[in-house]
């Protein structure tokens, strides 16, 4: 883990654009093993724990919509190819070779398909950033033995913004 997430989480943390993260008090980069002993671990906690959690159990909670879209997709995508294959199949008997059933199952393929797949990819990718951040969090929590308990209740989402109760104690 880099020492800079320690500092993310730290009060004394001056961030310059050239040299990067620096601690305040020192000017310099930090340069600590395990823990600092001079963090400040009080302003920038409570919010950064309050949105990783909040971003991460949002990923969360498209889980079983995101499954439902695959699973539909997949079926009609599956049955458009299906049925070119089949009309394929059906005009060989007449001895006719024609473009529409090759059409049709590459709309399949192409067209459905990546209706499937594409939200999929993305859902796993969000879930993997969201538990990364979470998991950097909470690490570097557990080194300073600090803990905390989290209830986030999620209200109504009005043009986009999404209003979240959350209950957070945090144990030192």
């Amino acid at each position: 883990m880099s020492i800079t997430k320690h500092c993310q989480l730290c009060d004394h943390q001056v961030v310059d654009f050239k040299t990067g993260t620096l601690c305040g008090l020192t000017n310099r980069k930090p340069d600590f093993i395990n823990t600092c002993a001079k963090a400040k671990l009080d302003s920038k906690l409570r919010p950064k724990i309050e949105s990783t959690n909040i971003e991460y159990e949002r990923v969360l909670k498209t889980k079983a919509l995101v499954y439902i879209n695959f699973v539909i997709f997949l079926v009609v995508g599956v049955a458009v190819i299906l049925a070119g294959y089949f009309l394929a199949q059906y005009l060989l008997k007449f001895r006719v070779i024609a473009a529409v059933p090759f059409i049709i199952s590459a709309i399949g393929l192409m067209g459905v398909l990546p209706l499937a797949i594409g939200p999929m990819n993305q859902f796993r990718n969000d879930l993997k950033l969201a538990k990364s951040k979470k998991d950097e969090v909470d690490n570097v929590l557990k080194i300073y033995n600090i803990k905390y308990n989290i209830n986030l209740k999620f209200g109504d989402k009005y043009h986009g913004v999404q209003d979240v109760e959350v209950d957070l104690n945090i144990k030192k």
